[in-house]
This record gives structure tokens, sequence and C-alpha cells, in this order.
């Protein structure tokens, strides 16, 4: 499954993603309750989907059931979501701030009662997101998890830090056994699931029923479906050339560019660029370059540097 990235899983990269995983769910980029509902952002490029989409997780955050429920709402007649994803991992200070994300952690009877207005209210499965805990000293991601069956959750997708650990490394693989053991719903492991032998090891060793990809795919929208793919079929996933990675790049710039003109498209795009521009001698020197750029020919005539210069560097590398 593709993790909801804020900022990065757009309705761009999200249709990339779909074209080598047709069969796998997706998630958007979380949502803002309050700002569907309070601040009426009905139509927010956020929410934008294709048919391709599907099947789609929509993920929404919020803390008061009255603005969750209508919110849901909202989305499911406006957009035909496969399920309504809650948010309650995300450690960004703003959210927790907010009481929503995992600050909802610290709070599991809440976080319940939110489950169970939204299931009682709405026709499509509820899933739900959530850490280890808040910190080290309140890793409560078993009873959370139970809570969350309890209140007629569907699947769970544990991301295995603490909020404290943000996206630092250190993941613990061995919680996703626990809460699997744990409950009788569908479990999804995520964190540091970066090849596909990372998600068949998770699978085979700690019996979960799926593993959501997020960092993992940054620059390599493709491996969703290689990860899918291998587990299905032990089919290996492609060596991808730097030649194979621009092209793919240069597509999802000009598709940003169709979609929000160049003067937005272009500087969403930098991050990717970086991503994409990954894996040879050198890049270093050019990622500063990248994330500079404020045209498809200046993306052009930097790719075509690089892979000039990695031509030039072949022979050497052969003698040596």
């Amino acid at each position: 499954m593709l993790a909801p990235m804020a900022g990065i899983t757009d309705v761009v990269f999200r249709a990339l993603v779909r074209r080598w995983a047709p069969e796998s769910l997706i998630c958007t980029e979380m949502i803002s309750s309050n700002g569907l509902v309070i601040s009426k952002q009905r139509k927010a490029r956020i929410l934008d989907h294709t048919e391709c989409d599907h099947p789609i997780a929509y993920q929404l955050a919020a803390n008061k059931p009255e603005i969750l429920v209508e919110a849901a709402k909202q989305v499911i007649e406006d957009h035909n979501p496969t399920t309504i994803d809650l948010n309650m991992g995300c450690p960004v200070k703003k959210i927790t701030g907010n009481f929503e994300g995992c600050a909802l952690m610290r709070e599991p009877e809440h976080a319940a009662f939110l489950i169970r207005s939204l299931v009682k209210e709405i026709d499509r499965p509820v899933t739900v997101k959530f850490r280890l805990g808040w910190d080290s000293n309140s890793m409560n991601y078993l009873d959370f998890g139970k809570r969350c069956e309890d209140a007629g959750a569907s699947m769970v997708t544990l991301h295995a830090r603490t909020r404290a650990q943000g996206y630092q490394p250190g993941c613990k693989w061995e919680a996703f056994g626990e809460l699997k053991q744990a409950l009788s719903i569908p479990v999804i492991a995520n964190g540091d699931i970066r090849t596909a032998e990372d998600a068949k090891t998770v699978i085979e060793t700690y019996g979960v029923d799926g593993v959501m990809i997020g960092r993992g795919c940054q620059g390599e929208p493709w491996v969703i479906g290689e990860f899918d793919t291998y587990l299905k079929t032990g089919e290996p996933p492609r060596q991808w050339t730097l030649e194979d990675r621009f092209e793919v790049a240069l597509e999802h710039a000009q598709h940003l560019v169709d979609y929000r003109g160049e003067k937005f498209g272009i500087p969403e795009m930098r991050k990717h660029l970086a991503w994409y521009a990954q894996g040879f001698r050198g890049v270093r020197a050019y990622r500063n370059e990248l994330t500079q750029v404020n045209s498809m020919d200046d993306i052009r005539a930097i790719f075509d540097r690089i892979l000039a210069e990695q031509q030039e560097r072949l022979p050497e590398e052969a003698v040596a």
C-alpha cells in the first residue's frame, strides 16, 4: 500500500504509483476535517482524484466526532473513496497541538469514540493508522489497537516508531507481530520497509496482512507495484538505470506542470527531483541545482549533463 505523505501523495504522484500497482490501496495526503467543514475547503486541491486512483483511502485528521462525521460524508459524496482512514499517528507539532494525529494515542477512549461515531454514520470501512505510542515510556499500541478493533475499525496500520522518534532510525518491527497476535482484524506494517526483501521478511516473520510504503517510494513510484508483484509471484524488482529514473522524473514533472502550471508545478517538483537523482557518483554536486530549477528546460539540461558525465566515467571504471 502507498502511505499518506504530506506534500507527496498528491493526485499526480498517485497516478504514477498506480501505473505499476493497479490493485494496491493508495492513500491521499492527510486531510483536515476542520478545513473541510469549518473552513469550507470542499474544493481544495488536496481532495482531487482521478478514476485511476481507486482503490483509494482518504485519510482524515480530526478531534471532534461531529466534524469528523461531516467531513467523511462530504468526502464520500464528492469522491467515492474505498475506505476512510483516520490519522492517529502524525507526530508533527501543529497537528498534535490541535489534539489530532498521535495526540489521540494519549486519550485512547476519545480515539475509540471517534472511530465508533464514524463507523455508525458511514457506509465505508473505517481504518486507523497509529504509532507505537507517544514516547518510549508510553508505548500503548497493543491496547490502542484493541480499542480500535472494538470500536469497529476494519483494519489498522502500525508505524513502528513513537511520536518522539519522528522519522529517526529505530523501528520496532517485532511490534507488528505482537499487534497481529492481539487483533483479529487485518494489521498492516509501516516503517523502514525499503526493499522487496524487507516486505517479504516483515510479512513472513510477523504474520501481518500487508505492508505500507512511505518514504521508500520517494523518487521511486514503481516500488509499490514491484513489491506487490514480488510478494505474489517471486519476480524480482527491475534494475532501474539512471536514464530510466530520469525518464519517469521528466514525466512526473510534466504532469505536475500540466496540473498546476509551471509557476507552481516546478517548485513542487524540486524535492522529487532530488529523490529521483540518486545512486550515482557525484550526485551531491547536482542536488542543489535540482532544488533551484525554474522550468522543464532547466531539468532536462541538468539531467543531460548528469547522463553525459556518467557516460564519460564508464571507460575509467571499466579500466579500474
